[in-house]
């Protein structure tokens, strides 16, 4: 005979499997993300100080139109585009296209990261 403290027992074992596998998916998506935003920098006038480069390269007057010209017309065609390659194709520094792809990634993973905290606050309301 199954009484409610099987049932409750049952219930918290799958929310409990279901945050586990989230966690994983979480973990798993974060370390993806990771590897991907890895790269070899090497270019003319670089000297290794990325914290320079990316609060130079920000206050360039176009820098936003640059950067949504990108986002809107190079990355639908070529999502995984080098910054040697994009740099080749827009005809701006390989430091520009650099932060314009480092902010682009940071931003896409931050809108991923959001939907994730969204689904979990609409899960944690509903009611089975």
């Amino acid at each position: 005979m199954t009484t409610l403290y099987d049932y409750i027992g049952e219930k918290d074992k799958k929310v409990e499997e279901e945050r586990i596998k989230e966690e994983e998916s979480r973990n798993e998506f974060l370390t993806k993300m990771e590897k991907q935003k890895r790269l070899s920098v090497n270019f003319t006038g670089f000297d290794g100080r990325l914290s320079d480069l990316v609060d130079g390269i920000r206050t360039i007057p176009n820098y936003n139109n640059l950067k949504g010209y990108v986002r809107e017309n190079v990355l639908p065609d070529n999502p995984e585009i080098s910054y040697e390659k994009l740099s080749f194709k827009t005809g701006i520094h390989e430091g520009v296209a650099l932060v314009i792809l480092y902010d682009l990634y940071n931003d896409k993973l931050e809108e991923e990261l959001k939907d994730l905290d969204e689904e979990d606050v609409d899960r944690d309301f509903r009611y089975d």
